[in-house]
């Protein structure tokens, strides 16, 4: 790959933002729109913050419109890659997942401000996935397992399948605290009209 110099990266910049109509009716956009608020700022005009997203959903909608082919194959890219994660997790994956899962075991011992329901999913998915990864170790282990070829990782059935199970309980704990995150919004959100609201989710 050849290697430019800093003035050289500056000027292909300029030359990949001339020829792009698309980024320069953003950018006048943008610049139209930035001068709109320097001129309510000065005169101070209340601004409306539905004026902030009616232009992101406009520029949004340009996007969509002109390179909508695009946006469909990297949407179907991502969710290819997220089953692939999945079912065939790597080891850096693993690695985030074991750092996230316990550090948040960790916050979950300590803070006195989540709920009840919040450290008990935090601490159970932490030592679930904490006793598979003795499992693990104990497999790569006992049976010589070189954990940089992934080829021998994926082709031993009881350490791809402890490897799955990981990542599907990874991936349920983040959607069981979305729920719990929602539930607790809606209840905040309901309580003022219908304050004799049955609890569904433990405090």
């Amino acid at each position: 790959m050849q290697d430019y110099s800093f003035l050289e990266k500056i000027q292909m910049l300029i030359n990949i933002v001339a020829t792009s109509p698309l980024f320069l009716c953003c950018f006048m956009i943008g610049i139209a729109t930035l001068i709109f608020f320097l001129v309510c700022i000065k005169k101070n005009i209340k601004i409306n913050k539905w004026i902030f997203i009616s232009i992101w959903m406009l520029l949004c909608f340009i996007l969509l419109i002109c390179y909508n082919s695009i946006f469909y194959n990297l949407i179907d890219n991502l969710f290819n890659n997220i089953f692939m994660a999945l079912y065939f997790p790597n080891l850096t994956i693993y690695v985030i997942i074991l750092l996230v899962s316990n550090i948040f075991f960790i916050y979950s011992i300590l803070s006195k401000k989540i709920a009840k329901s919040y450290k008990i999913i935090n601490i159970l998915n932490s030592l679930i996935i904490d006793m598979l990864l003795v499992l693990i170790i104990d497999i790569v282990k006992s049976k010589e397992i070189n954990i940089n070829n992934s080829l021998m990782i994926y082709s031993n059935p009881n350490l791809l399948i402890l490897l799955e199970l990981t990542s599907a309980i990874f991936v349920s704990w983040i959607l069981l605290n979305l729920l719990i995150t929602a539930h607790h919004k809606l209840k905040k959100y309901d309580k003022k009209s219908y304050p004799d609201m049955p609890e569904i989710i433990f405090e």
